[in-house]
Formats: C-alpha cells, structure tokens, sequence
C-alpha cells in the first residue's frame, strides 16, 4: 500500500496522510463526501481503488 507521505492522487496533490486527515476531521463516510471535500479522482479516476481502500480502513478503525 502506500506510505503516508506517498502521494495516492497525483493530480489533486494529496498523499494517503492528507486523505486520512480529512476522512477524520469531517467525520467522512463515503467516497462521494471526501470527492466533495477534496476533488480527489476527479481528473483520470486511476486512484479510486486505493482511495476506497483507504477510506474502508478508516471507517473501520472507527467502530473498533
């Protein structure tokens, strides 16, 4: 997977630790919410798999 300064969407700039950033500070629960937020895979869509493995990992985490 990626590390967290990695960068996952290349185009909108953003590395796994900014993405995790924001499914935690707005309390993100779907893919559609942090598109909003971030405008990630917005531009070629080659990131989507891994954003939702990110997000799914997140959400996760959460109901520990």
């Amino acid at each position: 997977m990626f590390d967290d300064n990695d960068f996952v969407c290349r185009h909108m700039q953003l590395t796994k630790a900014d993405i995790i950033k924001v499914i935690r500070e707005k309390d993100i629960t779907s893919f559609e919410d942090l598109q909003d937020e971030t405008d990630v895979a917005t531009v070629c869509g080659s990131c989507v798999a891994d954003i939702e493995e990110i997000l799914e990992d997140e959400i996760a985490k959460r109901e520990m």
